[in-house]
């Protein structure tokens, strides 16, 4: 039983799907619908997390769409007596985001498995990934990671847990459609060149209630135009609208 901290791209096919099973099977113990690994250590952690729970299922079938998979299973929001809801919903990990990286990494070596997003080798790698998710949030977080590695002449992945700490801050914060927009101009500019005519009036007539949309088609260019650095991007599978992460 196993749900990870880090990013589902980074999560090979055989690794997402049980995750989203292994998310089902928490939150219908931890709800008090089944019996069994009630002591877990993966089911103690989320013990009165699961609001949080529920945003790593979200995100997760996010992902899933995005690589094709069908999804008919939602996890419904719980309001229950015997359900509590630890009110600083700060993570509580078994293993680090940077540690889980690693073990990742073995069992993709072991099995020749791979994610949508390759496993970082270095921070640098790691915020190439992130930067237009926290972009999505707001640009003066995504210059405030900027500023720490410019700080930094070398950042091995081996010595980049806090700065994966620090970006999963930022993307704790909602996402907001002015942020939103911004990213979506940032985008834009890897295929406005070579774009046809009918995809430039998507990107110039779009509404702000259409943003989310619009990332999610622009992901659909980069995979025409194979832009590899936005393949390896979060953002095409970090949000459903603005204000909700």
């Amino acid at each position: 039983m196993r749900v990870w901290d880090i990013h589902p791209g980074y999560l090979s096919r055989q690794n997402l799907l049980g995750q989203h099973a292994e998310i089902h099977a928490l939150y219908s113990v931890i709800s008090g619908e089944k019996d069994g690994y009630a002591n877990h250590p993966e089911t103690r952690r989320w013990q009165g997390r699961l609001e949080r729970l529920r945003r790593v299922h979200d995100l997760t079938v996010l992902e899933m769409d995005l690589r094709g998979f069908k999804h008919r299973s939602p996890c419904v929001p719980l309001v229950m007596k015997n359900v509590f809801e630890i009110k600083d919903n700060a993570p509580c990990y078994l293993d680090t985001p940077l540690e889980q990286i690693s073990i990742i990494g073995y069992k993709n070596r072991e099995k020749a498995r791979s994610g949508r997003i390759p496993l970082p080798q270095s921070g640098y790698e790691y915020w190439a990934h992130h930067k237009y998710s926290v972009m999505a949030r707001g640009y003066n977080y995504y210059k405030d990671i900027q500023a720490y590695l410019r700080a930094r002449e070398i950042c091995p992945i081996e010595e980049a847990g806090e700065l994966i700490e620090l970006i999963a801050k930022k993307m704790s914060r909602p996402v907001t459609a002015p942020a939103l927009g911004n990213v979506v101009d940032h985008l834009w500019g890897y295929f406005k060149r070579e774009a046809t005519g009918p995809e430039k009036s998507l990107y110039l007539n779009r509404q702000p209630d259409e943003l989310p949309a619009l990332v999610r088609y622009l992901y659909t260019l980069a995979v025409k135009y194979n832009r590899t650095y936005l393949l390896h991007s979060t953002v095409f599978a970090d949000f459903t609208k603005p204000g909700q992460d």
